[in-house]
């Protein structure tokens, strides 16, 4: 179980967003709903350990987790990958990282749209944003699961089929997800099963009208 209590997230000594406090437990899903600039994407990193909190604290089955990050799987919205791998090569590399040798994941990239055997640089953007989201499958000693505006560079059909049934596959594996996104319709179509955050109440940095 994630458990966050009055974190503030911010850089240098600049807060951002927080304090906020929330829990997520296994196979159950948190989304954090917002604009862009409300810190959505600075919270998903201080939790991921990429940044320092500036208050509060965060705990994974009731450690901090700095001491148990490996068990933490973060996927930034920014599409950047190294472009002289292949596809199944790229997560081969993610699944190793996170515990599972000697194993073919092709079947996974399939299920993605995704020839195992082409090169990123050859991918589409939205080719290799499915890529990326098809990571979070190999890694399988992962236990929170932190993914950035996953619908980024999709086209609609992947956005509204697939992370649904990415968060499903998660939910199934009895992981922790936290979702950030400003995508309403996504929003409505995993809201159902999942707690929604408005970050709005959260943020720091918005103007005061808002």
């Amino acid at each position: 179980m994630l458990k966050v209590s009055n974190l503030i997230a911010g850089y240098s000594k600049t807060p951002v967003v927080g304090p906020i406090s929330f829990q997520c437990e296994r196979g159950a899903t948190v989304i954090l709903y917002g604009p862009n600039g409300t810190g959505k994407t600075t919270l998903l990193r201080t939790i991921g350990t990429l940044l320092k909190p500036l208050g509060g604290k965060i705990e994974l089955d009731g450690q901090p987790i700095e001491r148990v990050k490996k068990k933490v799987f973060l996927l930034d919205e920014q599409i950047n990958l190294p472009k002289s791998l292949r596809a199944l090569e790229y997560v081969t590399v993610i699944s190793t990282l996170y515990g599972t040798f000697f194993k073919d994941h092709s079947d996974i990239l399939k299920r993605f749209g995704i020839n195992p055997k082409a090169l990123i640089s050859h991918l589409s953007q939205g080719q290799r944003r499915r890529l990326q989201l098809a990571g979070a499958l190999v890694a399988k000693n992962a236990e929170l699961f932190l993914i950035d505006d996953p619908t980024v560079g999709l086209d609609d059909y992947s956005a509204e089929v697939l992370i649904p049934w990415l968060i499903e596959e998660l939910k199934r594996m009895e992981k922790t997800v936290v979702i950030a996104t400003r995508t309403e319709p996504l929003v409505r179509v995993l809201g159902e099963s999942a707690e929604v955050i408005n970050m709005i109440k959260y943020s720091r940095v918005l103007p005061n009208q808002l």
